[in-house]
């Protein structure tokens, strides 16, 4: 009975607060599975090497958002042309936007507990099937350029990085927008690029912003991308133009995950999108920061069953592609 296989970053953000939660983790899997404590990337991948090797049912992945799409990048390499195995997040993170996105809620320990006790009495999981991005040669499940990794920048420069922080961080950039300060031209400096989607032509545009995803919800909960679990290998594009001032009109019906048209945004869905950026950008991968670069190819990477063991499996929307996975031939277990 190979089991589930538990990937913990020690640096994540609860778990460097508290220190125990990887015990409490393994004690839960028990003789269920295996528990690996990392604190770099070949930790990961030395882990990842050994579930392989035993043929783990489910990885299980305690991080935050940055760790999940690591992680799964360890996973996609170390498997190769290999059937991928399910994954659950286990929310540790400061966002937790990836699994947030996917209906789950709980602690990282509630979740793995509800998923241990389906899975050890042989019951089937539900899960959402879900493609992540392949943008250049990284995987993840959202890239941003522009406003985004902008404001990351200043965000990382916080003595302390708390959702609320983030969002008080948020209001006074929005104030110095209205008041014109250098920051807030810089934050909403505008990217003479090429843009070209799927197989059309490449159009000249300048927004300040450009973001592609396969998961609904970004910070605060805000479904910005409503559309993006919808069909395989499709994600939702958008991009920000026109007057910075429009955006604070728009975020009420990006929080409430709106398909409406919205004025000084323009969204679509693409299996792939090519950048040719007129001057070297940072970006961010699902809340990560990277180094500038000017070209961008952007495309559907495979498609992962995401496990979500709690009693509400999905936010609502019935076009969400989902599935279930098991039982593993087991006996029941009292």
């Amino acid at each position: 009975m190979p089991g589930i296989g538990v990937i913990s970053n020690r640096n994540a953000r609860l778990n460097k607060l508290y220190p125990q939660l990887k015990n409490r983790l393994a004690f839960l899997v028990g003789r269920g599975g295996d528990l690996a404590s990392t604190g770099s990337l070949d930790d990961a991948r030395s882990a990842m090497e050994e579930f392989k090797r035993v043929g783990i049912d489910m990885v299980a992945i305690s991080g935050g958002d940055g760790t999940a799409h690591r992680t799964i990048e360890i996973l996609i390499d170390v498997y190769g042309d290999a059937e991928l195995p399910p994954v659950l997040l286990l929310p540790t993170g400061t966002q937790n936007m990836i699994p947030g996105s996917f209906g789950i809620r709980n602690s990282g320990v509630t979740t793995l507990l509800l998923a241990m006790a389906r899975y050890r009495h042989n019951i089937p999981l539900r899960c959402i099937r879900r493609n992540v991005l392949k943008v250049n040669e990284h995987y993840s499940f959202m890239f941003g350029v522009g406003i985004a990794p902008r404001f990351l920048q200043e965000y990382y420069r916080l003595e302390a990085t708390t959702p609320i922080k983030a969002a008080m961080l948020a209001g006074r950039l929005a104030f110095e927008g209205i008041q014109g300060t250098e920051r807030a031209k810089w934050l909403t400096a505008k990217m003479p690029m090429e843009i070209r989607f799927d197989e059309g032509r490449s159009l000249r545009v300048q927004p300040h912003s450009v973001f592609c995803s396969f998961i609904e919800e970004i910070s605060l909960r805000f479904r910005t991308f409503p559309r993006a679990g919808w069909d395989e290998g499709v994600f939702e594009v958008m991009q920000v133009k026109d007057s910075p001032i429009l955006v604070p009109k728009g975020m009420p019906f990006l929080w409430m995950g709106s398909i409406r048209p919205l004025d000084g945004f323009e969204r679509a869905m693409a299996r792939r999108l090519e950048l040719v950026i007129d001057k070297p950008e940072p970006y961010t991968l699902d809340g990560d920061v990277y180094d500038p670069t000017d070209r961008f190819v952007i495309e559907a990477g495979p498609e992962i069953d995401f496990v979500v063991p709690g009693l509400k499996i999905l936010p609502g929307d019935s076009r969400v592609r989902s599935g279930k996975i098991g039982p593993w031939g087991m006996q029941f277990i009292v």
